[in-house]
């Protein structure tokens, strides 16, 4: 049975709960299917507002699609669904054209969920690359991503959160935000993190949590680095910074079993993605046999 027939329903998964008056629900499903000359988009369900651009070919048979979100943000009580489903053999490339946006809730403190899940049937290949998430000073977000992986399907994913708005003069004393991100092959998981930000707590400034910092970016590729590749990634990185005059920034580069982890902790997004997309030009190659392709939506 093909990833397309049994993905879960992302409009299905709503909450059953009555959301406040003055919130706007959102979710779609995108089912990607591999002919013989390149990956179509066969399948679009949508529900609110979130819609996708017609699907790009920079690279002849990867398809690359636009997540577009017109409010550009979550109010109190707000949902925002994404599913998305690559059948055998499929290769996609997934980005949004701008940040995303978790207002401050209300006095209730009424969550704003964010869901991202992905069924990868075996020999598909999914890179989701999205742009940052900011949650303003009071807001109450719940952020999940969940990737399946079927046989020999492959991954690249990253997910950057920025912790108020610092250029605005406004940090996080108030407010919340649970991250939950998990990748698992054949039901089995190979990874599965959970973090908490809350607001005004002592974790945003001890040097054993963000240190003061910001922004947290974490980048996931299920691919195997040898020392000699972590090296080379490292004094890449490095040199990076030197000639782009970045801001002092943490980062952290691992290999977790079958998976290479790349993090970020600083105060700039605009600096963690440029590492990432450093990164991803990188490991590319190695990862799917292809040359980097950035989405020409990153250059506006």
């Amino acid at each position: 049975m093909t990833a397309i027939a049994t993905v879960s329903s992302a409009l299905d998964d709503a909450p059953a709960a009555t959301p406040p008056i003055k919130s706007w629900p959102a979710a779609i499903e995108l089912g990607l299917r591999a002919s013989n000359i390149r990956t179509d988009l066969v399948r679009i369900s949508h529900k609110g507002p979130l819609r996708v651009q017609r699907p790009f070919y920079p690279e002849g048979d990867c398809c690359h699609v636009y997540l577009l979100h017109p409010p550009g943000g979550m109010v109190a009580g707000d949902t925002l669904r994404v599913a998305v489903a690559l059948d055998s053999g499929a290769q996609a490339l997934l980005t949004t054209p701008s940040a995303g946006k978790v207002y401050r809730s209300d006095l209730a403190k009424t969550a704003q969920c964010q869901g991202v899940s992905a069924e990868l049937a075996d020999g598909a290949c999914l890179e989701w690359l999205p742009q940052e998430t900011i949650v303003f000073e009071g807001a109450e977000a719940e952020l999940s991503n969940h990737f399946a992986l079927q046989g020999s399907a492959q991954l690249c994913a990253w997910d950057i959160v920025v912790l108020g708005r610092r250029a605005s003069g406004e940090g996080f004393a108030r407010g919340r935000c649970r991250q939950k991100i998990e990748i698992s092959r054949d039901g089995k998981p190979l990874l599965v993190e959970r973090t908490e930000w809350l607001g005004g707590s002592a974790m945003l400034e001890a040097p054993w949590g963000m240190g003061g910092a910001s922004v947290s970016g974490s980048f996931f590729v299920t691919m195997s680095c040898d020392q000699a590749m972590m090296d080379n990634l490292r004094d890449g990185l490095a040199e990076l910074a030197v000639q782009s005059n970045w801001l002092a920034a943490e980062w952290g580069l691992s290999q977790k079993r079958d998976i290479f982890i790349a993090r970020y902790i600083g105060d700039s997004p605009e600096q963690c993605r440029k590492g990432f997309a450093w990164l991803w030009a990188q490991l590319r190659p190695a990862f799917n046999s292809r040359e980097a392709c950035q989405p020409r939506i990153w250059n506006t």
